[in-house]
């Protein structure tokens, strides 16, 4: 099933992802956070892992000059206009509800990355080469759910006895995680826990019982 687009239309659900990732130099970002306040500035912050002292003026002129140089900013008198992927960017760190930490956990290590979800915007974001990001977003056929799903499945389809972690938070709730990984017969062991000792866990739950669980880890909270 497609869950990902970058612009336009959403594309039509099929077997395979078709759509296009964007990345992002850290100037590129900060002047994203940049635009963003209060609240959803200072988690986008906490959890792209981007210092306050790093958003000067110069760094956040530098990363309009790069997106103005790439056709995502376009300048119109004294207005700057930004469009494609720095586009949904900005809006999601703008209007963001809840803050998804995740981590891949294999016999390679561990990759990190970041979902953030909005009322009518969800993105991806995963850390690349020289300090720069990936950005995917959520296709809006596809529920925040079904994104989550993909990445577990992915992960263990690649290494089947890896661990997807989740760690969520709203500006208003504490961060409740969520551990998975594949176990027999297409079911998966799902634990709620904050460290090893901690027994909180469900083995064998169905695919169909994980993507219910992931919606309501990840629902929104009301408007």
């Amino acid at each position: 099933m497609t869950l990902f687009t970058t612009d336009g239309p959403p594309a039509p659900a099929t077997a395979e992802p078709n759509g296009s990732v964007v990345c992002f130099g850290a100037a590129e970002v900060a002047y994203a956070i940049s635009l963003s306040e209060g609240v959803q500035k200072r988690q986008a912050m906490s959890f792209l892992q981007v210092d306050e002292a790093f958003l000067t003026e110069q760094i956040i002129a530098l990363g309009a000059s790069s997106l103005l140089a790439h056709g995502q900013l376009s300048l119109e008198g004294d207005v700057l206009n930004a469009s494609g992927g720095v586009r949904l960017l900005a809006a999601a760190l703008q209007t963001a509800t809840r803050w998804t930490e995740i981590a891949l956990i294999n016999e390679e290590g561990t990759t990190a990355a970041v979902f953030i979800s909005a009322p009518d915007l969800s993105i991806f974001l995963q850390p690349a080469a020289m300090s720069t990001w990936e950005l995917v977003v959520k296709a809006p056929i596809a529920s925040d759910a079904d994104m989550l799903m993909q990445i577990v499945e992915s992960n263990a389809s690649r290494h089947p006895v890896g661990v997807t972690y989740f760690g969520t938070e709203t500006a208003t709730s504490p961060k409740n995680h969520l551990f998975v990984r594949a176990s027999e017969n297409g079911a998966w062991d799902v634990a709620d826990v904050e460290n090893a000792d901690d027994e909180r866990h469900t083995d064998g739950v169905s695919s169909e019982a994980l993507r219910a669980r992931l919606g309501t880890f990840v629902e929104l909270p009301a408007q």
